[in-house]
């Protein structure tokens, strides 16, 4: 597995800002790029705070924000 772009989890959260203009440091989570960047702004995802959450960090998922596995198709980093 690529640990560099596997998922981050998160768990307790009611609710996430999900970035959609791709440019956050901290993507999937909006940092508020999109302000300087010219993107949209975040999506806000409603979570059930008693599940656990996997969140795509290889922007390959095609279920973002949520991992589908993508990241253990990429070629590990060097």
């Amino acid at each position: 597995m690529n640990e560099a772009s596997g998922p981050t989890k998160l768990k307790g959260a009611k609710q996430i800002a999900y970035c959609t203009c791709m440019q956050s440091a901290h993507w999937p989570h909006c940092d508020a790029t999109h302000h300087t960047a010219g993107g949209s702004g975040p999506k806000i995802i409603e979570l059930d705070k008693d599940k656990t959450y996997l969140l795509c960090r290889c922007f390959k998922s095609k279920n973002k924000p949520f991992c589908d596995g993508s990241h253990l198709n990429t070629k590990p980093d060097r």
